[in-house]
C-alpha cells in the first residue's frame, strides 16, 4: 500500500511539471508568433509537443527537489518586429501565466483542502512548481528568462553571462545541490499560504 502511495506521489508530481511547463512556455511561444515581423510569419512555426520544452534534468528536479524548470522554446530574435520590446515581452509572459494560475489555484486550495489527499496534493503540487519555475526564470542564469530580460535591457552585461555561463551554471547547480533554492521556494510558499489564509 506504502508503495502504491509513493507511485501515486511520484504521477501526480510529473503531472503537475507538465502542466507547469506548458503554461509557462505556450504563452511564449503564441506571443512570439504575434511579435514576428510579418514577412517571417509563414516560417515562424511552433510546436504544442510538450515534450519538446521537458528537460529532462528539471523533470526529476521538480519530481525529487520539488523545483525545476523546462527546456525555453527558441526563437530568432532577428524576426521579431522589434526585438528588445519582443525579447521582453516573450520572457515575461510565461512568468505571469505561471503567477496567474498561482492565483487562481490558491483560494481553490484553501476550499477544498483536505477533502480529498489526492487532490490536496495535487494542488499543492501546482502551486509550489508555478511558484518555483517563476524563482527560477527569475535567476540571472542562462538560459532562463531573466537572461534574456537583461540581454534586451544590457546588451554588454547580456554578454558577460554568456561568457560565464557555465561557472553561472555550476552556481546554480550548487545552490540546487544544496537545496538553497528548494528553501527559499518553500519559505515563499509558506508566506504567501499564511497571507491568503
Amino acid at each position: 500500500m506504502e508503495v502504491l502511495e509513493i507511485l501515486i506521489n511520484l504521477i501526480i508530481k510529473f503531472l503537475c511539471a507538465v502542466i507547469v511547463i506548458c503554461v509557462h512556455e505556450y504563452p511564449r511561444m503564441i506571443v512570439y508568433k504575434a511579435l514576428v515581423h510579418p514577412l517571417y510569419k509563414r516560417e515562424a512555426k511552433i510546436s504544442f509537443n510538450p515534450l519538446r520544452y521537458m528537460d529532462p534534468f528539471g523533470m526529476i528536479c521538480f519530481v525529487f527537489l520539488n523545483v525545476g524548470w523546462q527546456k525555453p522554446f527558441t526563437f530568432n530574435t532577428g524576426r521579431l518586429r522589434d526585438k528588445n520590446k519582443g525579447l521582453i515581452s516573450i520572457s515575461l509572459i510565461g512568468i505571469l501565466c505561471n503567477l496567474l494560475l498561482m492565483a487562481i489555484l490558491i483560494p481553490i486550495l484553501i476550499n477544498v483542502y483536505n477533502v480529498n489527499d489526492y487532490l490536496t496534493n495535487f494542488l499543492k503540487y501546482l502551486i509550489v512548481y508555478n511558484l518555483a519555475i517563476v524563482i527560477v526564470n527569475l535567476l540571472p542564469v542562462p538560459p532562463f528568462d531573466m537572461v534574456k530580460i537583461i540581454q534586451a535591457i544590457n546588451p554588454q552585461t547580456y554578454f558577460k553571462f554568456i561568457q560565464y555561463e557555465k561557472i553561472i551554471q555550476a552556481v546554480f547547480i550548487f545552490l540546487l545541490a544544496s537545496n538553497v533554492i528548494t528553501k527559499i521556494i518553500v519559505i515563499v510558499y509558506r508566506g504567501i499560504m499564511s497571507v491568503a489564509l
